[in-house]
């Protein structure tokens, strides 16, 4: 990116942070911080005491890119690492969709982000509230202002885990391990705890859809119902289906930002410099749209150069056609996106 649109984007945020707080974290004096000027960290070790003091810090410098620790520490400034002293860390998922097929990776469509906040949904949904017992009011989700999404366990009771124990918990929610003849000989319901019924909720399901073609049909749902898997476990069917239940149950997290408790992930209601989207604190997760709803920049409209090939395109809900390698007047939301992602520069 040349200097000309750095400098724009620049004062696009800057206007952004001098009439926006960000979303501070709990215990603000406990959490590193990290910015990104070039890339999405160019230095760390940077500590705040107060609120006041970091959004002076955002008003003055306008980072591209800012995030803060999941961990808590006593010196969060101090280096080398081992010096910080961490007290604990936040259990935190990320949640990002790639290769969509559509377009380059470097874009997103409505496709892509649908596939991440259903993920988001079932690792809510499905796994952390009814096998780990985590409250709804403990529960924050976080739009990351580019392709997915991060969801914050605020309770205490994982705070504390280690490393290997995070990865413990990406296994089970990715259904490392889950085998299916082990499963069978549970003999599982609809209404089994965990995997268990979940996986016979699957196979179920795709029975009575007719998703599984077999003339049995009616006898293995029968069976399902009353826990019985023997005959089940010896169609050509099953251990192709199991697979595609485990499949499409997973949760789909990043294993590395879970069980990395120094990780740095993006500070809410900052703004993500390769989109200029705002990093969002979602209240609503179903009806939240962030081609819609984390879109800070104006309407107003400024003549660019694309200069790459773009996929068609909607935000704000607007369409944008494709555009290959020639000058546009674009909505500033839309130029601001192009520009960031290095797509497109200013005339």
């Amino acid at each position: 990116m040349e200097q000309r649109e750095r400098d724009f984007l620049k004062r696009e945020f800057a206007h952004f942070y001098a009439k926006h707080e960000p979303n501070y974290p709990h215990m603000i004096e406990s959490r590193e911080f990290g910015f990104g000027f070039e890339k999405k960290i160019d230095f760390r070790h940077k500590r705040f005491n107060t609120h006041e003091e970091l959004k002076k810090y955002l008003v003055t410098n306008v980072p591209f890119f800012c995030s803060y620790s999941v961990a808590y520490y006593t010196a969060p400034e101090a280096k080398p690492m081992e010096n910080k002293i961490m007290m604990n860390s936040d259990l935190v998922f990320d949640i990002d969709v790639h290769d969509c097929g559509k377009h380059p990776d470097k874009f997103v469509c409505d496709e892509c982000l649908g596939r991440a906040k259903a993920d988001a949904l079932r690792l809510i949904e499905e796994f952390l509230v009814p096998d780990f017992g985590v409250a709804r009011e403990d529960l924050s989700v976080n739009f990351s202002g580019n392709r997915g999404y991060h969801v914050h366990v605020n309770d205490d009771r994982y705070r504390g885990l280690k490393g290997k124990e995070r990865a413990e918990i990406v296994n089970f929610l990715n259904g490392i391990g889950l085998d299916a003849g082990i499963f069978c000989e549970e003999n599982p319901k609809t209404n089994s705890p965990a995997w268990f019924g979940k996986m016979t909720r699957c196979i179920k399901t795709k029975l009575e859809n007719g998703e599984i073609k077999t003339p049995k049909r009616a006898d293995y749902i029968e069976n399902i119902e009353r826990g019985i898997w023997s005959s089940i476990r010896e169609s050509t069917w099953f251990h192709r289906e199991f697979e595609a239940c485990k499949k499409a149950m997973a949760a789909n997290v990043d294993a590395q930002v879970t069980t990395d408790v120094h990780r740095l992930i993006r500070l809410p209601g900052t703004i993500h410099g390769e989109t200029g989207l705002v990093a969002k604190k979602v209240v609503d997760l179903e009806k939240f749209d962030p081609l819609k709803d984390a879109v800070v920049a104006g309407d107003e409209e400024i003549e660019v150069e694309v200069t790459e090939s773009v996929p068609a395109f909607a935000m704000k809900g607007q369409e944008f056609a494709e555009i290959n390698n020639k000058k546009a007047r674009l909505p500033k939301y839309y130029a601001v996106y192009l520009i960031g992602k290095n797509a497109a520069r200013l005339l």
